[in-house]
């Protein structure tokens, strides 16, 4: 894992986005298919959006270039990171294409301005793999997503349960709502899970609306100004957030702490170690778990079926979402939800993100979950 990482944080550089983690390097060669190990290989290139989430530099682009070597060790795969830029993105497709590409597999760095990217690669023949929060409005040979309906689903029902049994005070109980970058796919699909569970506790007037928000990149920072705004509007009288992803609801945490509130915060999921550590203080109470490695090994599947020209494996990709343009064979995948429980241990909750190999104990407890009782245990 050592060569790999390596390879992920040189071309994560490469790619033009000089993260804080890789502050100690200096940023390098542009060319990426610089270092190809030789002319047999063929090249596939994983397309990171930007640093945030994490994810896809530390866990799932790892994941898939093991997972692709596993199936044939002959395909060299190349990482880019767009660094939240479409432009950059769409300049890193072309350059890839130049350098004799068999496939992109891309978590887009904007959807809404991702088309040109999917022309560039169906004008050169080059198969395209959407990855997670896809290209839109294109031609896509396939795309793997953690079911996003699913997942808002049940971040909602979750919710609901919460405001049913009282937990929240009484009915009707006023959430500030913050989605993800509007008009991203997954976006659009979890607000429609979630909407599908909350819209009738809305008209029953169980649940009053006071914000809703779409959080421009997904990023905290736009999250955490959100939500000042929000508290700002209502005077503080806010009795729930509710997010749909973990840096949006660190953002919000971030917000909340500024004005030494505390209000309960929902709707965490794609777990970041700020999720996992917020769920250990009792700031967030639940995640989505995605088992990202399982994605990754879902990705190379479908990549290795692109190369070879055959149609999508049909054990993975057993659904179509629209993307504007056609309707894309989709492998959708299932996600678990934990929640904190009264009177029980946070890291019985946490424990399960450790067991899908997400994070160590020795990761979690770190920064804002380093002196909770749980992690006192565990660093004994």
């Amino acid at each position: 894992m050592k060569r790999t990482h390596g390879a992920i944080l040189r071309a994560v550089i490469a790619g033009g986005a000089c993260a804080s983690i890789l502050l100690a390097a200096a940023c390098g060669s542009n060319d990426p298919g610089s270092g190809n190990s030789g002319s047999q290989s063929k090249l596939v290139y994983f397309m990171a959006p930007n640093t945030t989430p994490t994810r896809y530099i530390q866990q799932d682009g790892p994941a898939f270039e093991k997972a692709i070597r596993a199936l044939n060790p002959s395909i060299d795969v190349k990482f880019v990171n767009a660094g939240g830029d479409s432009s950059q993105q769409l300049a890193q497709a072309n350059a890839a294409i130049a350098a004799g590409a068999k496939a992109l597999v891309v978590v887009a760095a904007d959807p809404n301005t991702s088309a040109g990217l999917l022309q560039a690669a169906a004008q050169a023949k080059v198969p395209v793999i959407g990855y997670e929060n896809p290209p839109i409005k294109g031609t896509l040979y396939s795309q793997v997503v953690f079911d996003p309906e699913k997942v808002g689903a049940q971040q909602a029902k979750y919710f609901a349960e919460q405001v049913a049994s009282g937990k929240l005070g009484a009915r009707p109980v006023k959430v500030a709502r913050q989605y993800g970058n509007k008009g991203d796919v997954y976006t659009t699909q979890m607000l429609a899970g979630q909407n599908n569970v909350l819209d009738p506790l809305i008209k029953s007037g169980d649940i009053t609306v006071v914000c809703e928000d779409y959080i421009k990149d997904w990023a905290p920072d736009n999250a955490t100004k959100a939500t000042e705004q929000c508290l700002t509007k209502t005077q503080n009288s806010v009795g729930a957030f509710l997010g749909f992803y973990d840096g949006i609801t660190a953002g919000i945490i971030a917000a909340l702490k500024g004005k030494n509130l505390k209000i309960p915060v929902y709707g965490g999921q794609n777990p970041e170690l700020t999720g996992l550590q917020y769920m250990l203080t009792g700031d967030q109470q639940d995640n989505v778990l995605k088992a990202f490695k399982v994605e990754a090994e879902a990705a190379a599947k479908i990549t290795i079926a692109a190369i070879g020209g055959q149609q999508p494996p049909a054990d993975l990709v057993k659904d179509t979402i629209d993307n504007g343009a056609m309707k894309v064979p989709t492998a959708k995948l299932d996600a678990t939800l934990i929640h904190l429980e009264e009177g029980k241990d946070p890291g019985d909750a946490v424990q399960q993100a450790v067991d899908l190999g997400m994070f160590t104990w020795q990761q979690i407890c770190t920064g804002p979950a380093a002196q909770t009782e749980t992690c006192k245990t565990k660093n004994k």
